[in-house]
């Protein structure tokens, strides 16, 4: 069918080149539609979104971090394209961004299970058009953008907190323990691969009362705040506290192979914040955080180790105690209280009586 009496109008996103081109003639000759645009990389996803206001969209799982920011521009169904079905309750958690279902890869033609696949993609397609028409979200009001402005508020310091084996479920025990009206932003890295890091978000929203999002390239943090670097990426922090501090892809590469690395991360952290900085590093394999936590006090900053007998895996946070880097080797409950105390100009001397200082564990 031509495009021009195509009912229905989809638009792909960071998929493979010839992923996009047989899913466009897939769906041409069987799913009665046509692909309105291709794009590369958040910022182009919002921008053709917004500009063909497509009824379907197709992105690559890689993609999927990026969405919840879509949908505050534009709402319509997502298929997610990826090479292994997803995790357990994904679909469910995702749902909130618009997901509708999971694509697998395509197969070639020899394939046996050629055309029973193909029916499966259209059948997914067509049950995304089903859904609610799509719709862009009504600009705000001025009285609630200016709410919007005073809550997110420049933040006074950085938090970086990161962690490896063991690492999800500390970091989930920490936020739950912070205090909203947290004068700092908080950026936690998590050695975990990429497709679970929405599933890592979502945990730390419900355990928080402060807001978590999802840590996308060109986020600005704010004060009170938890963004989540996304796994198997490196991100930094960049800009000055005038200008506001912003997220961004790490161009330096990583002492180790570990993704997010924490090393980076606290670096660039102490150099953007200084004294304001403070470190957290928690239960996981490996020396990653000991550089970075060297970098932090070298800016006046503190950094807080988890102590053994509350880590799941103890190296981690070991290796920053036997560098004499720790400020505080504390247990995990004690983590958070020690945070909330610190951020807080006027609790800074009760907080060091409540934390005495540690500087090595035999």
């Amino acid at each position: 069918m031509p495009a021009s009496s195509a009912h229905f109008s989809v638009l792909l996103s960071d998929l493979p080149s010839l992923v996009r081109l047989e899913l466009s003639k897939l769906l041409r000759d069987e799913a009665n539609t046509h692909v309105v645009a291709s794009s590369q990389g958040a910022e182009d996803l919002l921008v053709q979104a917004r500009r063909h206001r497509p009824r379907l969209i197709i992105v690559g799982e890689q993609r999927l971090l990026t969405l919840e920011q879509l949908m505050s521009h534009y709402r319509a169904p997502v298929l997610v394209y990826g090479a292994t079905p997803p995790w357990p309750g994904a679909l469910r958690e995702a749902a909130r961004w618009g997901v509708y279902d999971f694509l697998t890869p395509l197969l070639p033609a020899s394939h046996p299970n050629y055309f029973q696949h193909q029916r499966e993609v259209v059948r997914k397609v067509r049950g995304a058009f089903a859904q609610a028409a799509p719709t862009t979200p009504a600009l705000e009001s001025p009285v609630s953008a200016l709410s919007r402005r005073v809550v997110a508020t420049p933040p006074r310091g950085i938090v970086v907190v990161g962690g490896s084996t063991g690492g999800a479920a500390a970091v989930e025990q920490l936020v739950r323990g912070l205090r909203p009206g947290l004068p700092y932003t908080v950026v936690v890295a998590v050695h975990l691969p990429a497709a679970f890091t929405a599933s890592l978000v979502e945990r730390l929203r419900r355990a928080s009362a402060l807001p978590v999002v999802a840590g996308t390239a060109g986020l600005r943090l704010h004060a009170g705040q938890v963004a989540v670097v996304p796994g198997g990426s490196n991100m930094v922090v960049k800009g000055t506290a005038a200008t506001g501090w912003l997220l961004q892809p790490s161009s330096e590469p990583a002492a180790s192979f570990d993704e997010p690395s924490i090393d980076l991360l606290m670096k660039s952290a102490a150099a953007a914040a200084g004294r304001h900085t403070i470190g957290v590093v928690l239960s996981g394999l490996g020396r990653d955080g000991t550089l970075g936590a060297q970098v932090v006090r070298h800016h006046g900053g503190l950094v807080v180790a988890q102590n053994e007998d509350t880590a799941a895996v103890f190296a981690m946070p070991k290796s920053v105690i036997q560098a004499g880097l720790a400020t505080a080797t504390l247990a995990l409950p004690d983590i958070a209280p020690f945070l909330n105390a610190h951020a807080l100009p006027l609790r800074n001397l009760v907080a060091t009586r409540l934390f005495p200082v540690t500087r090595s564990i035999n």
